[in-house]
């Protein structure tokens, strides 16, 4: 895990004080080493650290009408595989063709390297990042589809002028990018793009107006700063770099294909089978590390079953199980999952580790917080992961698996179930329909599905639904009452009526943000942050899953329930409530409204470049007097902050 750079000029030198500067703001991300390569026309070379930084092989990098350019690579490494200065980055192919600067892991690695040695490659190394750059060597843009892992990298080809680029399949790491003229520049944070004169220097207003209006965040090519753009999860980039930036060209590489239908299709033992192995085969994976590897651990069936299945494999391949497990916690019961997280770890012995994120002391921390995530955040559970990533860091931890990804791709989450029975219905599957609605009842999960009823349901499902069950739908949560009537923008995207397009729908959209959130909170402590749950085999078995297995006799995830009975505590695999990363943040609105309410009114607020004054003063007026419950205040004061922290117009 790191932090990449790379300064690209068609037609003038590069001045190497801007990559320097690009690799210095993320040292975090990279504690332990770091390193440049540089060729063609670079200026400033002197400021780079003559021990860590090469000069690449004879590199012309003008077009073909004779312009002068250059380029600087560069990296800040946190070593997890192969200590050594073996891992040095940016790395060479030994025939000194191609370079690399890399992000992520590549959790096959050890697979990969036995199939290119029969194929003829070398290494003299034993990480991943040689790996990757022999697979490069062999497959070329093809390699993407023999990597398990996540990732963000940028190899150049010396010999073709060529860069190819590219980020893993579901956009669990990071890939920036800026095109200025003849400039381009790319980076694992945005900070480091701006830091070389990239972007306008303005907030993307459209897009601002969207997270405003409905939360949407980081789903698409356009970041929140003008100018400043990402590669999108399963997307690639190539550019033959003496043709200047008009060359280069972004493709999609990964777009996988899904049942829609509920019905069922296979054998459910069989995918039950599937599932068990896989699910122990991705943690497998990605215990490999040459540091320790601890665990997040929130109580919840996700974090629990990877404790459980890490303490199996961690058993059975050295005699040692005693890993490290990290949880959030909080004094008001409202908001803790402390007992459940102590029934795993009871169950598996490991060392469990508590903290207690101080509501008190957000205001103390916001600022940092707000420069790490770089775009704002919908709500304050950012702060307890947080607050459980710098609990890791002090512990002496640089690897964490985490559960994120698996309410996206099993249907965990609560909201999910009336898209369940809606499509249930529109497929005239009316027996299952009734059965898993009399099963609801006794699992205690009928409240829940209620309760999510509302604002994400398109209006027809709404009424069929409230005519079905009685119900009225929830309130909606956008901010639609307070903009200005220039930001009255339809939905982003259409909202999926169907099950089975809802699940495909939030693996690419809601979960993008929560992508973001981790890996930011994870690098703000130099932690690389693993995902077994969006191991691409994984989420391709239940992308070809009908709908119908994925929740079943009234209960969500019935797939982990099933293959940790017997290993898993009964009160956390029995779960029917889901909390997630929450902080008693309406608690916390309450008590510190009155200074919210006042720098969203204050004149040099930016917020008033979205929302309508008057309009906001009297909707804040009624939060007061109803005791402010509204998540929508959290995502006004996180453009506020933002808008300020970053210097944006």
């Amino acid at each position: 895990m790191c932090g990449i750079a790379g300064l690209i000029d068609c037609s003038q030198p590069v001045d190497a004080r801007f990559a320097k500067q690009m690799v210095d703001v993320v040292k975090f991300r990279g504690p332990d080493d770091e390193g440049f390569a540089y060729g063609g026309d670079v200026v400033n070379t002197g400021l780079l650290p003559k021990t860590k930084s090469v000069s690449l092989p004879s590199l012309s990098v003008g077009d073909s009408f004779g312009k002068k350019g250059g380029l600087v690579l560069g990296h800040r490494r946190l070593s997890i595989l192969d200590l050594s200065p073996a891992g040095w980055q940016p790395m060479c192919s030994l025939d000194s063709r191609f370079w690399i600067v890399f992000n992520g892991e590549i959790y096959n690695y050890q697979e990969l390297r036995t199939e290119l040695r029969t194929a003829g490659h070398e290494f003299r190394s034993n990480c991943d990042t040689e790996v990757l750059l022999a697979a490069y060597a062999h497959w070329a843009e093809e390699c993407v589809h023999h990597l398990n892992g996540m990732w963000g990298f940028a190899i150049l080809d010396i010999q073709r002028k060529l860069l190819f680029a590219s980020r893993d399949r579901f956009g669990v790491k990071p890939f920036y990018y800026a095109i200025d003229g003849d400039r381009f520049g790319f980076s694992s944070e945005i900070k480091q793009l701006r830091k070389a004169g990239f972007g306008t220097g303005r907030a993307d207003r459209f897009r601002v107006a969207q997270f405003l209006l409905y939360q949407t965040s980081n789903a698409e090519r356009e970041t929140l700063f003008q100018g400043i753009r990402q590669l999108l999860p399963g997307e690639a980039m190539q550019w033959r770099i003496d043709q200047g930036t008009k060359a280069i060209e972004t493709f999609q590489y990964y777009n996988p294909s899904y049942n829609r239908a509920m019905r069922p299709n296979g054998s459910l033992g069989a995918h039950r089978e599937e599932f068990k192995y896989l699910l122990q085969d991705a943690v497998r994976l990605r215990l490999r590390s040459d540091v320790p590897v601890g665990t997040c651990l929130s109580g919840g069936l996700d974090s629990s079953s990877i404790v459980i299945t890490a303490n199996r494999l961690l058993a059975r391949n050295n005699g040692c199980c005693k890993q490290k497990s990290f949880t959030s916690c909080f004094e008001d019961a409202r908001f803790d999952e402390w007992n459940f997280a102590a029934s795993v770890a009871l169950a598996t012995g490991v060392e469990a580790h508590r903290v207690f994120p101080n509501m008190d002391k957000l205001w103390d921390e916001i600022d940092q917080i707000t420069w790490h995530q770089e775009e704002p955040f919908a709500s304050t559970s950012v702060y307890a992961q947080w607050n459980v990533m710098r609990l890791a860091h002090e512990n002496g931890i640089k690897v964490l698996l985490d559960g994120q990804g698996s309410d996206e791709v099993m249907a965990g989450y609560h909201l999910y179930i009336p898209f369940f029975l809606f499509s249930l219905a529109k497929e005239g599957l009316w027996l299952r329909l009734c059965r898993e609605i009399r099963a609801l009842h006794r699992t205690g999960l009928w409240d829940a599905a209620i309760n999510a009823i509302g604002d994400p349901l398109p209006l027809l499902m709404l009424k069929a639904l409230r005519k079905v069950l009685g119900v009225r739908p929830m309130m909606t949560f956008r901010l639609s009452p307070i903009m200005k009537e220039e930001f009255a923008l339809p939905p982003a995207s259409p909202i999926p009526q169907r099950f089975q397009d809802q699940l495909h729908h939030s693996i690419f959209g809601s979960l993008q943000p929560l992508l973001r959130f981790e890996d930011r909170n994870s690098m703000a402590f130099s932690i690389e942050a693993r995902t077994p749950f969006l191991d691409y085999r994984l989420v391709e078995l239940f992308l070809r899953m009908c709908g119908a297995f994925k929740f079943r006799d009234g209960w969500t995830k019935p797939f982990i329930r099933d293959v940790m009975q017997g290993t898993m505590p009964e009160d956390v695999r029995l779960r029917a409530d889901k909390k997630g990363f929450v902080t008693p943040e309406i608690v916390w609105y309450q008590k510190e409204f009155d200074r919210i309410r006042s720098l969203l009114l204050s004149a040099d607020s930016p917020v008033h470049l979205w929302a309508d004054g008057s309009k906001l003063t009297a909707w804040l007026d009624r939060q007061k007097f109803d005791r402010p419950t509204d998540f929508r205040l959290w995502r006004l004061l996180s453009v506020h902050l933002w808008m300020l922290r970053f210097g944006l117009q």
